[in-house]
């Protein structure tokens, strides 16, 4: 096998100029370079890129932690990070820290062991379930980003969507149509000033509607949000409205009204949030915000990379909000009385 002392000597130069000029450095002139390339090529010698990345401490690596894949959301962002990294000149290394997050120390773990150059951490309903060893890392010289806010996520960059906003946008919409009696099926508060379930229930109260505590179900699983269509289905009056705290669980219940014989949006309006692909393929196309996913994808590759780079000159963390547009299909419409 070909090595860099047998390039040197039919190179006639020191191995220190081979390395050099197989790094691409300016500091060995170009007829020299061209050389020693030349017969690195005629001989198939290649570099070692990962002994190579060892030494200068880098390997152009980056690791992103996401919580799971059942939840549709997440492989499309997955594949957004992962097309932003790839045009980055990075490599992705993707490890997931479950539904729950019980695995996310883990996964930093083995990407501190695999010398990654930088995290991208997706934080869940927990927040940072490995707050003190993550802050560990982060002080280590490791850059990591976090994707959405919770109480803590200040200490680190983080990128998040302005989901609040997108939610007074949806109970703007709701109110216009003459919406007063909505339901909410949505997850545990956990994002506090970027909270869609806390901003939608605030913004429709400054409409003058107030929606009952009976109408609002949280809920953890599908089954949970079935179990809230049943329910909500035998209340009077039943609600006009519904705001599914995202498109996954708006599906699952456009699919249960329809099961019961109630009409979307005739009877019952439904909106989601994230602007899934799925949102405008089912039958009535869905009511959802989102337009973000991208954009979020973008700015947290963007935000790590001038980190790993230097490029940027905040010492301080800082925080990215990606702005969230309502998008108005078929699934919402006025408001009508179906009490019985």
């Amino acid at each position: 096998m070909m090595k860099l002392e047998d390039i040197a000597k039919l190179a006639g130069v020191s191995h220190s100029t081979v390395s050099r000029a197989l790094a691409g450095s300016t500091l060995v002139n170009r007829a020299t370079r061209e050389r020693i390339e030349a017969i690195a090529n005629d001989h198939g010698y290649q570099v070692n890129q990962v002994a190579r990345n060892l030494k200068l401490q880098h390997t152009n690596t980056i690791g992103l932690i996401a919580p799971e894949l059942s939840n549709p959301y997440y492989p499309k962002l997955i594949q957004c990070i992962a097309d932003y990294v790839s045009a980055a000149g990075y490599s992705l290394q993707l490890h997931l820290s479950g539904k729950n997050q019980e695995n996310e120390d883990k996964s930093l773990v083995n990407l501190r062991n695999n010398r990654v150059d930088g995290i991208l951490l997706v934080t869940g309903e927990h927040g940072l379930m490995a707050a003190e060893y993550a802050a560990g890392l982060h002080k280590s010289g490791i850059p990591i980003v976090l994707m959405g806010w919770f109480p803590g996520a200040d200490a680190f960059d983080f990128v998040t969507g302005d989901d609040a906003d997108g939610a007074r946008q949806i109970a703007r919409h709701l109110l216009d149509l003459g919406h007063k009696n909505i339901a909410v099926i949505g997850k545990p508060v956990h994002r506090g000033p970027f909270d869609r379930t806390t901003a939608f229930i605030n913004e429709i109260a400054q409409g003058g509607v107030v929606i009952d505590a009976a109408n609002l179900y949280e809920i953890t699983s599908e089954q949970d949000a079935i179990l809230a269509v049943k329910q909500l289905l035998q209340t009077e009056p039943r609600p006009t409205a519904i705001f599914a705290y995202q498109d996954s669980i708006a599906l699952v219940v456009c699919k249960e009204l329809q099961a019961a014989g109630i009409r979307v949006p005739d009877d019952i309006s439904v909106i989601g949030f994230d602007d899934l692909d799925m949102a405008s393929y089912v039958s009535p196309a869905l009511t959802t915000v989102g337009c973000h996913i991208d954009a979020m994808a973008k700015a947290l590759v963007q935000r790590l990379t001038e980190r790993i780079t230097g490029e940027t000159a905040a010492a301080e963390p800082v925080g990215v909000v990606v702005p969230t547009r309502l998008i108005t299909r078929q699934s919402s419409g006025p408001a009508h009385d179906i009490s019985s």
